[in-house]
């Protein structure tokens, strides 16, 4: 019994342990991305709108993860009233989506790896309600995911952008090529978790 209690309080704090700090990213001048997303600054950008409450964030990833996966050009996300239209786009189009509705300051458009390996990456929204940070991904998910309790492997942001600023994040080395410079890879869905 008492080797029963030792081994369960340690699975709960490997658990907890395997849990990473949310990294915010550093100010980033640039991104390899900035060239297309013209889209993601021009919505961002005219945000003015109050906090969003759970509620609300609740209701539109679930209206979200209803739209069809259907995949677009590899890196300019679709403007989101075409996406609307079209109930249907792919995790960067919704994303972005996301984003044009929630209309809150805190939203953040990241780009980043769903797992650490992957040679495709994803898109999602980060979130901040009462002083936690939210991933909002409505392309794998229905409800928002509290990202202090996401696995160090798991939704790994790159680079991510909010009204005012662009990020890049701790594991951009995970994009660095031999000869220094950053290269990229489409930002879209695997197969596998549409």
């Amino acid at each position: 019994m008492k080797f029963s209690l030792i081994a369960l309080a340690f699975l709960a704090c490997a658990r907890f342990a395997s849990a990473a700090p949310v990294d915010l990213g550093t100010n980033a001048p640039f991104t390899p991305y900035d060239p297309y997303l013209t889209p993601v600054k021009r919505v961002l950008g005219s945000v003015v709108g109050d906090r969003a409450s759970m509620n609300r964030v609740t209701e539109l990833m679930r209206t979200g993860r209803s739209f069809r996966y259907v995949h677009s050009t590899p890196y300019l996300p679709a403007e989101p009233l075409q996406t609307a239209a079209r109930r249907a786009g792919d995790c960067k189009d919704k994303a972005l989506w996301l984003c044009d509705q929630l209309r809150d300051p805190s939203a953040r458009f990241v780009i980043g790896k769903i797992k650490r390996n992957p040679k495709v990456s994803h898109a999602w929204v980060m979130w901040e309600n009462e002083g936690r940070w939210w991933i909002l991904d409505c392309t794998l998910s229905w409800r928002p995911i509290p990202a202090d309790r996401v696995r160090r492997d798991d939704y790994v942001p790159l680079y991510s952008y909010s009204k005012n600023a662009s990020y890049r994040h701790a594991r951009t080395s995970m994009l660095m090529a031999d000869n220094g410079k950053a290269t990229t890879t489409a930002v879209a869905a695997t197969s596998k978790s549409r």
